[in-house]
């Protein structure tokens, strides 16, 4: 299978949400309460930042027989930064007395989130659309992500994820270590997950040029 990449454009905006997806992840779910409905209209406020214009920006899509079947988001995370758009779509979501339950789930995560290495390459989003999994896709995406950090004289690549998730098996195979791990009771009680692990891949130098 032929698999080429490039930069995300706002004509992907529709292709990006469906390989992000609606079905909502076990934290997201336990950050709607356990509402299913509410949790999948958080996952697509999710998927809204990760295809708006700045998401975008720092997308790369794989592309294989003419469908972007995956895409690749380096840097921040989607929800990391509250912007007003974010608190908009989040009383839409929740409402008020939603939001503030909401909140206050979120600064439970808050004691698991790890923050990426200063410096590093930081691998936020990697997805593979649904009917193209366990294709090889998600290695080729995690290949890239390695040519494109290599490129910007980054010396080394980051990313976290939640303690339960299988994908950290296709983290490790690409050459990722986890170096921290928190996790916390309150946090296990609420979303049945442990925590959240940082994982990192150091990048060798670049050899040094003829005559140096």
């Amino acid at each position: 299978m032929d698999i080429s990449f490039r930069p995300a454009t706002s004509a992907d905006a529709a292709a990006l949400r469906l390989v992000f997806g609606e079905e909502p992840s076990e934290e997201q779910l336990a950050m709607a309460g356990g509402d299913i409905a509410r949790a999948r209209r958080f996952r697509r406020l999710m998927s809204a930042t990760i295809a708006g214009p700045a998401g975008i920006r720092r997308t790369t899509v794989a592309v294989s027989d003419g469908e972007v079947v995956g895409l690749l988001q380096a840097g921040a995370e989607a929800g990391d930064s509250i912007t007003p758009a974010l608190v908009w779509g989040l009383l839409r979501t929740f409402g008020f007395p939603g939001v503030i339950r909401f909140l206050r789930r979120d600064r439970l995560r808050g004691r698991v989130h790890i923050p990426p290495p200063a410096g590093a390459y930081h691998v936020a989003e990697v997805h593979v659309l649904d009917s193209r999994r366990n294709q090889g896709i998600g290695a080729a995406l995690m290949a890239e992500a390695e040519r494109q950090a290599g490129a910007s004289g980054a010396r080394l690549m980051s990313l976290t994820t939640t303690t339960s998730n299988p994908a950290r098996h296709l983290y490790e195979r690409s050459g990722f270590r986890v170096v921290e791990t928190r996790e916390d009771a309150d946090f296990l009680a609420l979303t049945g997950v442990a925590g959240h692990i940082l994982m990192v891949k150091d990048l060798a130098p670049p050899p040094d040029r003829p005559g140096r």
